[in-house]
């Protein structure tokens, strides 16, 4: 019987062709040629789009973006470079940053909740109903 291509075994669940285990096969394949890679043409954003995306980044707060537990994250990992990664030496370092991240995350949920209850100073709380209430008084003569 004439060996006419690659030799198929099947067995244990798999399946090996002789052709994948012949490396002067694999030399002989070349993968496809690569094209130009696509820029995003795609995306396009017009100038007045920009203008309203750098108007409302810029008016929000810095702590959105930024991260003010910069220094205790720059202390635990200076710490854990000069103690050859050892966890047990800087866990000092650990704490003050997961307190801080604490405190941020606290006083950023509480941010959110005055801005979803519409309060307007410390003291007063301006609801639908207190809204309605303002709108339909009337005014002291």
């Amino acid at each position: 019987m004439a060996d006419s291509g690659p030799r198929v075994t099947r067995g244990n669940n798999t399946t090996v062709s002789s052709a994948s285990l012949n490396p002067e096969s694999a030399a002989d394949s070349k993968p496809p040629p690569k094209g130009q890679r696509r820029r995003h043409e795609h995306i396009r954003t017009s100038d007045e789009e920009m203008k309203e995306f750098n108007k409302s980044y810029y008016a929000k707060e810095r702590t959105q973006y930024l991260d003010p537990c910069r220094a205790q994250t720059v202390a635990s990992l200076k710490c854990m470079d000069q103690n050859n990664y050892d966890k047990r030496r800087c866990t000092r370092f650990f704490k003050d940053y997961s307190d801080c991240k604490k405190q941020w995350m606290a006083s950023l949920r509480e941010e959110r909740r005055r801005k979803n209850l519409g309060i307007v100073d410390d003291d007063e709380v301006e609801t639908p109903a207190t809204k309605q209430e303002s709108t339909t008084s009337k005014p002291l003569s």
